[in-house]
């Protein structure tokens, strides 16, 4: 199992910019290995449908422009071993005095509990900061306790919400 203290990133784990061979690559596994839930809006009622399909390709073409782009968003495809694991994103949060984005990451379920999140996080939080960015936030349930592992063994501070969620928050001055 990867990361350890000798490895800090899981091998082969790498953020590929989204284009429309990844989306598809993207969409795939989204609807064979994860909930729809997981990774879109409740559009059109349960389960994978038009709607929730739209709303992916379409949500994941806006962030290809990036942080400095229209949306403040910017999205990767996560690659484990040369295989699309999942997605990662920063999106700008404004206005704010400290440079901050937030986060968000989901993986397919046979990619997880395997340090690809730990090592696409590392990576994320590594863009964060040659873009200039002081801070990262992430919000996540109160349940989801691998969701907090992973946030907090990236440096995040964990403050529970009284809407059922946690906040998660790094500074990255202080975090290198």
């Amino acid at each position: 199992m990867c990361p350890t203290p000798e490895t800090p990133h899981c091998p082969g784990v790498t953020l590929v910019d989204v284009d429309e061979l990844v989306l598809e690559q993207l969409l795939s596994l989204a609807h064979r290995d994860a909930s729809p839930d997981e990774v879109a809006p409740p559009l059109g009622g349960p389960g994978w449908n038009p709607e929730r399909t739209a709303w992916f390709r379409n949500y994941h073409r806006e962030a290809a422009a990036g942080l400095d782009g229209e949306a403040g968003e910017k999205s990767w495809a996560v690659f484990s071993a040369g295989h699309a694991a999942g997605s990662v994103r920063l999106k700008r949060v404004a206005p704010a005095e400290v440079p901050t984005a937030e986060t968000g990451i989901w993986l397919g379920r046979s990619f997880r509990s395997r340090g690809v999140g730990t090592a696409a996080l590392e990576l994320v939080l590594e863009y964060a900061r040659r873009a200039g960015l002081s801070r990262v936030t992430a919000r996540t349930l109160a349940g989801n306790r691998a969701a907090q592992r992973l946030l907090a063994s990236a440096g995040c501070r964990l403050t529970p919400d009284d809407d059922g969620t946690v906040l998660a928050v790094v500074d990255l001055s202080s975090n290198k």
